[in-house]
């Protein structure tokens, strides 16, 4: 908001603090802001960041970015102690001049707490009127409308709601109705010198996983075989059979991770090695040719209902058959 940070250059002037700005897009807006003849900055009021201790206290305003929380933005790394030349005093005035955008709420009141901690002033919307919208109104749509006078008018970047209400403030504003074109995400639009058309082919819009090296390689499947792993863990039963017999040689090794404490669970390990012994002794009969699909197939059911009742988790159960 350039007015708000205008005033705020001003009034420093006036009472003879010094201003720091930091933050890419903080700093590049306003950059942009001084060289279109927005903002005038006096020299003696604004500056680097790292010349802040050079100056009392009591003599210096941070405008930064990151009140909305955002991961390695300034205000979280100031926050965390991890910026390289701020650090909140008790005495000092943190001010969070934006209200809370829908979803940033949690990692919002993270932050808040922690500079509750930090300092014994804090001001956000919520117990003072701070806020104001970076955003146009309705008045300003038009009025820049009225002066760009667009022979087309297409909306984007924002909840189809407000494009719609966007294209409404469009044809209010003297655009035809037929030069409106309120668009969804991978509409394609040709246009050539006889107008604009909305053609029936999509542009894909879904979100693609990066993953390491890849892009996209990641299916639905191995997600929920990640989200498994994170929820309940990994559990793998190795398993020696005699192929002449059908029996499992001695006893079935188990290895467990992220699904209970092998140390600590004595009783269910047991429990889990005659069960298995009893389901290959089942499903391989009297030995000979075996199907080992089928055998795995069986582990991984019986033994999953198994360890259920006794833990009510269901982790990935991956059996290894090792025929001898």
């Amino acid at each position: 908001q350039l007015q708000r940070i205008k005033q705020i250059l001003e009034y420093a002037g006036e009472i003879g603090k010094k201003v720091a700005f930091d933050g890419f897009s903080m700093k590049l807006n306003v950059e942009i802001a001084k060289n279109l003849g927005y903002i005038k900055i006096r020299k003696d009021v604004e500056i680097p960041i790292n010349r802040i201790n050079e100056y009392p206290d009591e003599k210096i305003i941070i405008i930064c970015t990151g009140g909305q929380g955002e991961e390695m933005s300034v205000l979280p790394r100031i926050a965390s102690g991890n910026h390289r030349f701020v650090r909140i005093k008790k005495t000092d005035t943190v001010i969070f001049s934006s209200s809370i955008v829908p979803g940033n709420e949690r990692t919002i009141q993270r932050l808040k707490d922690t500079i509750y901690r930090l300092s014994d002033n804090v001001y956000h919307s919520e117990i003072m009127d701070v806020h104001t919208s970076g955003h146009s109104n309705i008045w300003d749509m038009e009025d820049i409308i009225k002066q760009i006078e667009p022979t087309y008018f297409i909306p984007v970047y924002a909840n189809h709601f407000i494009l719609k209400e966007a294209a409404k403030i469009a044809l209010k504003a003297g655009v035809p109705k037929e030069k409106i074109i309120v668009p969804d995400n991978g509409s394609v639009i040709k246009i050539t010198e006889n107008g604009l058309k909305v053609m029936n082919e999509k542009v894909p819009t879904n979100y693609i996983f990066v993953d390491g090296l890849g892009v996209g390689d990641v299916g639905e499947v191995v997600l929920r075989d990640r989200q498994m792993l994170a929820q309940d863990g990994m559990f793998v039963v190795v398993a020696i059979v005699d192929r002449a017999t059908g029996k499992v040689r001695g006893s079935p090794d188990i290895i467990s991770r992220g699904f209970v404490y092998l140390r600590e669970s004595k009783d269910l390990l047991g429990q889990t090695r005659r069960k298995v012994i009893n389901i290959v002794d089942k499903t391989t009969g009297r030995g000979g040719v075996a199907n080992w699909t089928y055998v795995k197939d069986e582990i991984k059911e019986k033994l999953g209902q198994f360890l259920f009742s006794r833990t009510e988790r269901r982790p990935i159960i991956l059996p290894v058959i090792i025929e001898v």
